[in-house]
């Protein structure tokens, strides 16, 4: 388990809001792929994710108390705290999704629910001929080429979770990925080598 303990936070109110919101985007994205492809791996990382979102939060309250001069900016403050505290449910409810993939107490039901939504997570295999291999994350933009939105990518036995954009896409690589299902069976046609230039290219 990491040490949260020792991790740096941002140093504004603003900077920690913004972390928040993000980690709590990923831990959803993970918890529905961790669902969805019973990834227990997957399932442990949201998990991690849960404790550091939970020293985020600490140092937003620390810092909003501590931020506030008179009774109007603590007013101010209060609805930040609200905030803060709706996305924590929101990392709760992932971390209790993420237990139920653990503990293997996911019924299938959720798993049609995720996969009928208009927006749904898949797994693109890379084939060694795809326009995508040798390529950084930010050469290929997926997101604007193909409207899918990388959350992991599993490497052999090692997962790479929100991955850099400097990272490279290898032969054999798995892609977990966030889009609509037409976005998502375009980006498998590129991986498997079918369509074999990207739509920058």
């Amino acid at each position: 388990m990491e040490e949260w303990d020792e991790v740096e936070v941002p140093n504004n109110v603003k900077d920690i809001f913004v972390e928040m919101k993000n980690t709590a985007e990923l831990m959803v994205d993970l918890a529905y792929s961790a669902t969805l492809f019973r990834e227990k791996e997957i399932a442990e990382e949201v998990l991690e994710l849960e404790g550091y979102l939970d020293i985020l939060n600490y140092n937003l309250m620390v810092r909003a108390v501590l931020a506030a001069r008179n009774i109007r900016e603590a007013e101010q403050i209060t609805s930040i705290l609200q905030m803060a505290r709706s996305i924590d449910d929101i990392s709760n409810a992932a971390a209790d999704l993420a237990k139920m993939v653990i503990e293997e107490k996911v019924h299938r039901l959720v798993t049609e629910v995720i996969m009928e939504s208009e927006e749904t997570i898949g797994r693109v295999t890379v084939s060694p001929d795809s326009a995508l291999v040798g390529k950084s994350l930010e050469e290929l933009d997926l997101p604007t080429n193909t409207g899918v939105w990388v959350i992991a990518i599993r490497r052999g036995k090692r997962w790479i979770f929100d991955p850099d954009e400097d990272i490279k896409v290898m032969p054999g690589d798995i892609i977990i990925g966030r889009g609509t299902r037409t976005a998502l069976d375009y980006l498998k046609e590129i991986a498997r080598g079918i369509i074999k230039v990207m739509p920058n290219g």
